[in-house]
């Protein structure tokens, strides 16, 4: 087993070797660069629509603002709060301080927050607080004071003042369940 390579075979001009194809570098240089270059221009085009997107939105809600505004009030909301309401408060009978006085029949619902655990067990500590309170409040309302249409003004005192009966100011809403006034 020789060689049968016949050295005729290999003649070589003079600098024709060093002219065959030199060996390619490893790495990917060329690719590389294509991929960056596609990806940078990809990125330039993103932030240009992001830039162009804001300036027309903040554009059209400089403009689109309504002739007039549409009043909001605290009659209308989309829906109330879910409260836990304090049943125990009971009825409360009293007079008004009118010359002739009206008989007041309350029954009254307090609502707090459905997580506070708090609230109805010093709610129940101070029931006869409460109660006291509540009878002097409707014995010196006039009748006229306590009229349908001042039911809302009668809610917030009292949300107001027993929140101010206990250690925090927990009680969201206040419910008549009965609410006569009746003149003798």
């Amino acid at each position: 087993m020789g060689d049968d390579v016949d050295d005729s075979d290999m003649n070589f001009a003079e600098g024709e070797a060093e002219q065959t194809a030199a060996p390619k570098a490893k790495g990917a240089g060329g690719g590389l660069l294509k991929i960056l270059m596609i990806v940078g221009i990809a990125l330039g085009a993103v932030i240009l629509i992001v830039t162009v997107v804001i300036i027309t939105v903040n554009a059209l809600n400089k403009q689109g603002k309504p002739m007039s505004q549409v009043p909001v009030s605290e009659a209308y909301q989309q829906a109330t709060p879910l409260y836990a309401y304090s049943t125990t408060v009971g009825e409360i009978r009293a007079r008004t301080r009118d010359k002739e006085p009206s008989a007041v029949v309350v029954k009254i619902n307090i609502g707090y927050d459905e997580t506070d655990k708090d609230t109805p067990v010093e709610i129940t500590a101070r029931l006869y607080q409460i109660r006291d309170y509540l009878r002097n409040y409707f014995s010196l309302k006039y009748a006229s004071e306590l009229a349908p249409d001042q039911e809302t003004t009668v809610k917030a005192e009292l949300r107001e003042n027993l929140n101010r009966m206990l250690s925090k100011p927990s009680i969201k809403e206040v419910l008549f369940e009965k609410f006569d006034v009746v003149g003798l």
